[in-house]
């Protein structure tokens, strides 16, 4: 094996090591919140699922919890998530800035430990890891992850009514709006 092709992989395992933590540590969270009896309200919107503000009003209070020492929630992620071309956005309408990657309006935070939260839309489930925050690959599948926000007792509903926990998103093995490269194993990381 060549030194580049070893430090690859020696760098690839700590990006899924550090997924899984990061996974885990959301999910302490959504269960202090849950212990505390604090609820919200993510019964879908009038205009559908894709609608509820109060998700990410629920992000927000998510970075408290972190002691967030960067909080990006006044139209100003970029501060926050570094914007690649072809990462997952608004696939809708194209152009720029929102192809980019940042929607303006969307919530980001950076931990203590320097990992990049960003919610894709401050009304919808989706939420965007990157365990080595502004450093490079930037690379979905790779030190990018996407997870959900869900309920432990309907995990394949995408937008259930009440929200106990964070989920991967399913592994991604051809080329799509989640994982423009392909091969991406968001679940089977998780659970190895």
């Amino acid at each position: 094996m060549t030194i580049p092709g070893l430090i690859t992989k020696i760098r690839d395992h700590h990006f899924r090591v550090a997924y899984k933590k990061t996974y885990s540590s959301l999910n302490q969270v959504m269960k202090f919140i849950e212990n505390e009896d604090i609820t919200f309200d993510t019964k879908a919107g009038s205009s559908g699922p894709h609608n509820n503000p109060v998700i990410g009003e629920m992000f927000k209070y998510i970075a408290t919890y972190y002691k967030a020492p960067t909080m990006c929630f006044d139209k100003n992620p970029d501060k926050c998530w570094v914007c690649e071309r072809g990462e997952a956005a608004y696939i809708y309408g194209g152009g720029a800035p929102d192809w980019l990657g940042c929607n303006k309006g969307s919530y980001a935070f950076i931990d203590i430990n320097g990992i990049a939260y960003y919610l894709y839309s401050n009304s919808e489930y989706p939420i965007l890891i990157d365990v080595n925050g502004n450093r490079k690959p930037n690379q979905l599948g790779r030190d990018r992850f996407v997870l959900y926000f869900a309920n432990s007792l309907e995990p394949n509903n995408h937008y259930p009514d009440s929200v106990n926990a964070v989920l991967p998103m399913k592994d991604i093995i051809n080329k799509e709006r989640w994982c423009p490269q392909g091969n991406c194993l968001y679940k089977s990381w998780i659970h190895r």
